[in-house]
């Protein structure tokens, strides 16, 4: 628990004072969990967060501290976007969870690179079809294979977010069946292939509307 040094208010964030409206300069090496002042969780609500993150901006935003001179401008500036950055990582699960499972010390996206092996199969499927409705000269029936592959990518990165989701929520409270973190990183590079392939369909999506 840390408190404020000006009103000894118990501070919901080290940038800022809820209570005295106080602003902090603090390391960069907060971790993103910290600067919203919550605990390390897989799981988050949404709404609870971006309620931090306007409160946040409010009692940081520069104009604000402009009276208090330069430094404490730059201060408001720099915690600002350190705000902003934490809540685009805390707001994304792939990110949040691949964060976490760095920090619990499991393998980075650069250091591991397979996908679950039941995975594959389906890998191949989807690139052949992502190739096939490239190439399609009809629209409609384009647009209808684009649909289709669409809402199945959608139901599969949901299960797999879901999935993943509660493994690192296992690992975290280190339970004795909680799966190692190398297969979590796996699942999340599916998550990520997803998302490269949800891409491409919307590139195709606009050459079809064109």
């Amino acid at each position: 628990m840390v408190v404020c040094t000006h009103c000894n208010e118990v501070l919901a964030s080290p940038l800022a004072c809820g209570g005295c409206e106080s602003i902090f300069e603090v390391s960069s090496e907060l971790s993103p969990f910290e600067i919203f002042g919550i605990p390390i969780s897989a799981r988050l609500d949404r709404s609870s967060l971006r309620k931090k993150l306007l409160k946040l901006q409010r009692l940081l935003h520069p104009d604000f501290h402009g009276a208090a001179g330069v430094i404490m401008q730059g201060i408001a500036e720099h915690n600002t976007a350190e705000v902003n950055a934490a809540f685009e990582l805390l707001r994304d699960e792939a990110r949040r969870t691949s964060w976490i499972v760095e920090s619990l010390g499991g393998p980075s996206e650069s250091s591991e690179r397979q996908m679950p092996q039941i995975f594959l199969m389906e890998v191949m499927e989807w690139n052949e079809t992502l190739e096939e409705l490239k190439n399609l000269e009809d629209k409609a029936v384009a647009q209808s294979g684009v649909t289709d592959l669409k809402a199945e990518l959608n139901v599969q990165r949901a299960e797999l977010i879901e999935n993943t989701l509660d493994n690192v929520e296992s690992n975290l409270k280190q339970e004795g069946n909680a799966p190692p973190l190398t297969e979590i990183r796996r699942e999340l590079n599916a998550v990520r292939y997803i998302d490269r392939a949800l891409s491409e369909i919307a590139s195709i999506e606009l050459s079809l509307a064109s």
